[in-house]
């Protein structure tokens, strides 16, 4: 009898010392947790690239269909939060377009062409609130969203913390990187704007995360003919000339003279790049070699499929800059006065 009290003591006393250790590694773990997500909805109708003409068309009929739906996004959206011990609460947030006015002047006055996908257009940054609102109501209607989410360590937390302080900060002129909204820009180059993606793929970059996965990125070349406006000598391109070019330059001729090579990140990619990638990993186990893992967000009004990944050991190189020069030539990331001169 007494050996029984003596086995079921040392059982008590080493589930409690066992509990112990496990309560005090999660409070740990929980107050030094850094975790970053990365939302995508994709666009409120199929956008179709495979020319000038299906791009430009498509994302019209996106665009009309858009203004009679609640929280659509008509060429997609991404959106990054950001949980960290270090913050009060997490942040939320993205960029976007201010509205649509400078948008038609630039199509319909101005007659820019194809260098809308690019051009600068005023922006600013998304708040918590309007996005969750966005969250809950896209759920609440059945409609798509994804995401991914990454374990960080403090300095990747850290970095981007430093990278969305500085891309909203005003300079002593009052402006400020996020009131700059376009295709064209990389926001890891100083003083320059962002496209909701392009946003969230620097927020991954200066954390050291993997994104230049091919699968994400539209990559094509603009025929000269058109681009205009001040990116192109100021002429003007028709409408009609886009839709009747059913090709894009193949890269015969000179890069920047006969063609503008363009490429961007596109929501809707990635949203379907996270569901094919849930989809391998729930049916081929080797497919988690990647790192990624099937993961949902639980919400009152739905759940939101996506992957999971503990990056907390991709380490950031010490002397690696937030912000970076430009190296790569842009036509919309240049001053107006070379923009001009180009074809002279």
């Amino acid at each position: 009898m007494g050996k029984i009290y003596k086995n079921t003591f040392l059982i008590i006393f080493f589930t409690f010392i066992l509990s112990f250790r496990l309560s005090g590694a999660t409070q740990e773990d929980t107050t030094n947790k850094h975790e970053l997500t990365i939302f995508v909805i994709p666009s409120h109708r199929d956008i179709d690239w495979q020319s000038p003409s299906s791009l430009s068309q498509t994302t019209t009929k996106s665009w009309i269909s858009s203004k009679f739906v609640r929280h659509s996004y008509y060429i997609g959206h991404l959106f990054i939060e950001l949980s960290s011990s270090l913050l009060d609460k997490p942040v939320v947030t993205s960029v976007r377009s201010v509205g649509n006015k400078e948008k038609l002047k630039l199509l319909y006055k101005e007659k820019i062409g194809m260098a809308i996908i690019g051009a600068p257009l005023k922006g600013r940054m998304e708040s918590a609130d309007e996005l969750t609102s966005s969250i809950d109501f896209i759920l609440k209607k059945g409609r798509s969203i994804a995401f991914i989410t990454y374990s960080i360590n403090e300095i990747a937390a850290k970095r981007i913390i430093e990278f969305i302080e500085g891309f909203s900060k005003s300079d002593t002129a009052g402006r400020a990187p996020c009131d700059i909204y376009g295709g064209g820009y990389w926001p890891r180059y100083k003083g320059e704007g962002a496209g909701c993606s392009a946003f969230g793929m620097v927020v991954m970059e200066v954390a050291g995360l993997k994104h230049d996965y091919p699968e994400w990125i539209h990559s094509v070349n603009i025929p000269a003919d058109l681009v205009g406006g001040q990116y192109n000598n100021y002429i003007k391109v028709k409408n009609r000339t886009i839709k009747n070019t059913t090709e894009w330059n193949d890269g015969s001729g000179t890069a920047n003279m006969d063609y503008f090579p363009f490429s961007i990140y596109d929501p809707t990619l990635i949203y379907k790049w996270i569901i094919k990638t849930r989809t391998n990993c729930e049916t081929d186990t080797s497919a988690t070699i990647s790192g990624f893992q099937p993961a949902i967000i639980t919400r009152d009004q739905g759940i939101i499929p996506g992957l999971y990944m503990d990056a907390r050991n991709i380490q950031v190189p010490p002397d690696e800059p937030i912000l970076k020069e430009r190296d790569i030539f842009s036509i919309f990331a240049v001053p107006t006065t070379t923009q001009s001169r180009r074809h002279k």
